[in-house]
């Protein structure tokens, strides 16, 4: 077929025989084979958690409409009705599902198995925001006794003196770490962060001498001591190329980690909204009562938007104490004995309505 030689007609035409076999794939697609398909693209480019949160998702999904509901069948009112009943069925994890099955179906639009995302119109209630749980220094400490296993222990510390994740911290690599300039990185080729962006975060005192402990116990027996090593990278002084690892050189997993630290916290007889994603909180909350700008409690954090670190602005309460202040100071005239009105007072009730 020459394209150069048609008419306007037989174009329009054309339009019209590829659209229709654009909405015949998408329309011949099952809901359960988009599952398949998202879900193992998922699993071979997300973290495993991610994976899994999403393998419920549209395992509820999946249990509403059925694996053969075509894609194109799902429309804005069923989606809405869905997730109302996914309100009372899950009421603790309903927003994380419907956050993943918004992202999945963007997806799907991508691949041109629909032509709309019928979740992006559904409205949630809104949700009360709660302040983060954290701990004070003196309360780490009570919990970090009654931990019994040293790495759980350190792990446990150097989150809470850097606000790292979880993840990040039993990912950390010696390669990463610098000791003379009292810093680590998180983030490298071999390890995405959870919002895709390096960050370099300092070391306070405490967090420095973890990991001058951890260096001093791993290194090998021929590599002297730390101080005469300054040059030599960490990761050829150590056993293994992770900071917190185990005999045969890998690291622990994130799941050992935290079970260890939540018995110590139950040991302690802390609160139980206290779990080791609590240690990063700590820290930056810890900052925000310091009077920390939120900026810079944002690029250590490593968070995408400064709206995210607004959850610790109300911790500032010296700045509050200094707003509510007013109200103990004394008006600029106050009533006279006599009983008669002030210039002030009379300005105030005058504009309340008052006569």
């Amino acid at each position: 077929m020459n394209l150069n030689n048609l008419n306007m007609n037989e174009i329009e035409q054309l339009r019209g025989l590829l659209s229709l076999t654009s909405q015949m794939s998408g329309a011949t697609v099952t809901l359960g084979t988009f599952a398949e398909e998202y879900l193992k693209h998922i699993k071979l480019n997300l973290s495993e958690n991610y994976y899994e949160s999403h393998r419920i998702s549209f395992a509820h999904l999946v249990e509403h409409f059925k694996e053969q509901r075509m894609m194109s069948m799902i429309q804005f009112r069923d989606a809405e009705m869905f997730i109302t009943e996914l309100q009372h069925k899950v009421k603790k994890g309903y927003r994380n599902y419907y956050r993943n099955l918004k992202a999945a179906f963007n997806k799907a639009v991508e691949w041109g198995y629909i032509s709309a995302n019928p979740f992006l119109k559904v409205k949630l209630p809104k949700q009360q925001k709660n302040q983060p749980a954290y701990l004070y220094e003196e309360e780490l400490k009570t919990i970090l006794d009654k931990i019994e296993l040293n790495v759980a222990r350190d792990a446990s510390a150097l989150s809470f003196y850097t606000g790292c994740r979880l993840g990040e911290v039993v990912s950390l690599k010696w390669k990463n770490v610098n000791i003379a300039e009292g810093y680590i990185v998180i983030g490298d080729d071999d390890f995405e962060t959870k919002g895709k962006n390096q960050r370099t975060i300092p070391l306070c005192e405490e967090a420095l001498q973890i990991i001058v402990n951890i260096a001093s116990i791993n290194s090998t027996k021929d590599s002297g001591t730390l101080s005469n090593r300054a040059s030599t990278p960490l990761s050829n002084l150590t056993k293994s190329e992770y900071v917190f690892a185990k005999e045969n050189g890998m690291p622990f997993s994130g799941d050992y980690i935290s079970k260890r630290f939540k018995r110590g916290c139950r040991l302690a007889g802390v609160s139980d909204k206290i779990h080791f994603h609590s240690l990063r909180h700590s820290f930056a909350s810890n900052l925000a009562i310091k009077d920390v700008t939120l900026y810079k409690i944002k690029e250590l954090m490593g968070h995408s938007s400064i709206t995210t670190t607004e959850i610790y602005a109300h911790l500032n309460l010296d700045g509050l104490r200094d707003a509510v202040e007013v109200l103990n100071k004394p008006p600029l005239n106050l009533p006279l004995e006599n009983g008669e009105t002030s210039h002030h007072l009379t300005l105030v009730t005058n504009s309340m309505g008052v006569k």
